[in-house]
């Protein structure tokens, strides 16, 4: 079951939901079935380093890119 994005335009709540197919999704705030889902970007992790990542995991903010 994949996890999606919503947004509720009654209250403004941004939310994720783990979900099956054709399941109903409110609104945790306001219980509003009126919620829209947002595009979401795909994560996927590789054995390889991602860009801005040292080979040995350090990462931006981890101290491998040199900005700490």
């Amino acid at each position: 079951m994949p996890i999606y994005e919503y947004r509720c335009p009654a209250c403004g709540v941004e939310f994720e939901k783990l979900v099956g197919a054709n399941v109903a999704v409110s609104c945790p705030s306001c219980a509003s079935a009126r919620v829209v889902r947002r595009i979401s970007l795909v994560g996927i992790k590789t054995g390889a380093a991602g860009v801005g990542e040292s080979p040995a995991g350090g990462g931006c903010c981890g101290g491998g890119c040199g900005c700490h």
